[in-house]
């Protein structure tokens, strides 16, 4: 019986899809194996290991882990040339490389794009060992090999990329803002103080992975369209932020008087989950008209629940509007 369900467990990734990361690493690896053993480059295993640092699922983020590697390189590469003309002058070794390393590493934990740069200076302070090369020359080698791995790596996730982070940042944030919008125009939401927290902290999990995902999808879309974008997956993300927080304050508005404000939280509902359809492609931005009237109907009115209510639902209907241009002004894929 064993048997049977470890084989069942080894093919099924190959049913579902899920090989095409581990061919893709695959491919470049051997890529980039191959293409510094053509150059004749010493300790070609560089390059490999560039790719297995940087190499992700799609070519933005790949972009964004690359470059990160390629300046934390260039500035560890240029400490350590530094700790070598050092040593030239009479700086005790050991003593240079642990204090180059040090402050690279206290320095990399304030900005983790340079988490790379004690490692090059290592490599470059304790580079004596190959024979026939000076410092520079090592030097000089660990930027080119590290260049061949970074682009090998965007050249195969290019090609063989599982997903395109815009297509994808675009679908989560459809569903993120979809769920609002059904949760706020449903006739009985969560009353419950845990459950509402609960979904609330859901929620904000997947804003904070949605916002990490624009950035790549803002790289990938300025590589590819020479900054046709202008960070425009960023403001998304920060507008879906925005409509997540008018929603929450205008929830908690409805629940002091749910049966009086029924239809403000349809309208709301039903706006939110059309602009995600419209941001997911499926039909044009939705008129906003209904809560248009329904958010000058309260702040017309001088009763306390209507002055409650007029500030969130103008909130929301301003942000849906922002998200409503850019989603207009976004570029043809």
């Amino acid at each position: 019986m064993s048997s049977p369900r470890a084989l069942q467990r080894l093919a099924e990734p190959w049913r579902h899809g899920r090989w095409r990361p581990g061919a893709q690493l695959a491919a470049a690896v051997a890529i980039a194996w191959g293409v510094t053993t053509a150059m004749q480059l010493p300790e070609s295993f560089w390059a490999v290991m560039s790719v297995l640092i940087v190499m992700r699922p799609s070519a933005g983020s790949t972009l964004d882990a690359g470059w990160d590697r390629v300046r934390g390189t260039a500035l560890g590469a240029l400490a350590g040339m530094a700790g070598v003309y050092l040593q030239h002058h009479g700086a005790p070794p050991i003593a240079t490389t642990l204090a180059f390393v040090v402050l690279l590493a206290f320095a990399s934990a304030a900005v983790p794009g340079m988490r790379s740069a004690p490692v090059a200076a290592l490599i470059i302070l304790s580079a004596g060992g190959i024979p026939g090369h000076s410092p520079l020359q090592v030097a000089m080698l660990r930027m080119v090999q590290i260049g061949i791995g970074v682009g090998v790596a965007l050249a195969v996730a290019t090609v063989m990329s599982e997903y395109h982070a815009g297509m994808r940042f675009d679908e989560g944030c459809a569903a993120l803002l979809r769920g609002i919008g059904r949760r706020m125009s449903a006739s009985r939401r969560p009353s419950d103080a845990a459950e509402i927290e609960r979904v609330q902290a859901g929620t904000r999990a997947s804003l904070g992975r949605l916002s990490a995902l624009a950035g790549s999808a803002d790289l990938e879309a300025r590589w590819w369209r020479r900054g046709a974008t202008g960070g425009r997956y960023r403001d998304k993300a920060r507008l879906a932020a925005r409509i997540f927080q008018d929603a929450t304050v205008l929830d908690r508005v409805l629940r002091l008087t749910p049966a009086a404000q029924a239809e403000a939280a349809q309208a709301a509902g039903a706006a939110i989950a059309g602009m995600a359809d419209a941001l997911a492609g499926q039909c044009a931005p939705p008129d906003l008209e209904e809560l248009a009237r329904c958010a000058a109907q309260a702040s017309s009115r001088h009763e306390a629940s209507n002055a409650l209510l007029a500030a969130p639902l103008n909130l929301l209907l301003d942000d849906l509007r922002r998200l409503q241009a850019v989603i207009a002004a976004r570029p043809p894929t």
